[in-house]
């Protein structure tokens, strides 16, 4: 049974869908990274960039592409604010569980 439901990351113009799980959780986690930490600090409007940059390329590579971190962390910095806040959004929302009322459902961004 999937709790989370599959979410569409734009990368540099292409749609990935990523499907979160515990497993993708716990390696993003196991690299020392907690996505509380992230989420509580992106509230305070203070994005850890180098985390969120780790955790998007953990996604990524979760749906196939082959990047890394690097490249994710350049493209944020030199990113268009609107495509870069829809990414962060994304990432931050991907491990929320379901609520169930759409089964199946993609959350677009």
């Amino acid at each position: 049974m999937a709790i989370f439901r599959d979410v569409v990351l734009t990368w540099k113009g292409v749609d990935y869908t990523v499907t979160p799980s515990m497993r993708l959780m716990r390696s993003i986690e196991m690299g020392d990274i907690s996505l509380t930490d992230i989420a509580v600090r992106a509230a305070s409007g203070r994005p850890p960039v180098s985390h969120l940059a780790y955790v998007i390329s953990k996604m990524l590579q979760s749906s196939g592409l082959n990047v890394s971190e690097d490249e994710v962390y350049s493209e944020i910095m030199g990113g268009k604010d609107e495509e870069i806040g829809k990414l962060f959004a994304a990432t931050l929302t991907a491990f929320m569980p379901d609520a169930g009322d759409e089964k199946n459902s993609v959350a677009r961004t």
